[in-house]
């Protein structure tokens, strides 16, 4: 639950230093995409305005071999 990302921004969110918020830096998510990219994994921001945001990531399973 909650505001939602404005769709304007939603392919910004990532990016880094990127905020919404006037004096802070925007660095958790991309920080977040490097580490689960550098896994060869992936990481889905579902959002919308008015209901919330949903963000998933996916990580290959180890291998056991």
């Amino acid at each position: 639950t909650g505001a939602g990302i404005p769709p304007d921004i939603q392919s910004r969110v990532k990016e880094p230093f990127f905020s919404t918020k006037p004096g802070r830096i925007g660095l958790g998510l991309s920080i977040c995409q490097e580490i689960i990219s550098q896994h060869d994994g992936t990481l889905l921001i579902d959002s919308k305005p008015g209901e919330g945001t949903r963000v998933t990531f996916n990580l290959p399973a180890a291998d056991s071999r």
